[in-house]
């Protein structure tokens, strides 16, 4: 019972994530994007292994950077330069995250699309 009690509040911070994060909103919307082209454009076993772990590095980053700055904004909303630099070495964390994962899918995608259009 306390295990199925913790996948709860994991279910709970994805939730807040999505509905609180304008990013997690573009991120989903990212996330649908690629699961539709991987199923349109029929990406092996081994494309959607990788795009699954692109897909899940950026929400990964994403949740950590969240959680960093609702951390650090219940110490003190006051400015701290650590604190600062905390928030945006974890925004830094996305970014490494989403460009990894866009340079992935587009390794992945652009030769499917070439292959549909050059056969």
């Amino acid at each position: 019972m306390q295990r199925l009690r913790s996948f709860s509040f994991a279910w709970a911070g994805l939730r807040y994530l999505i509905a609180s994060e304008h990013n997690a909103r573009v991120h989903l919307a990212a996330t649908v994007a690629v699961v539709t082209s991987a199923i349109l454009l029929r990406a092996d076993t081994t494309q959607c292994l990788f795009l699954v772990v692109a897909v899940g590095w950026v929400w990964f980053a994403e949740a950590m950077n969240t959680a960093v700055e609702r951390l650090a904004d219940a110490v003190t909303l006051e400015h701290h330069p650590q604190i600062r630099i905390a928030k945006d070495v974890a925004s830094a964390a996305v970014l490494i995250a989403s460009i990894v994962s866009a340079i992935t899918g587009l390794a992945i995608f652009v030769p499917l699309i070439l292959r549909l259009m050059y056969p």
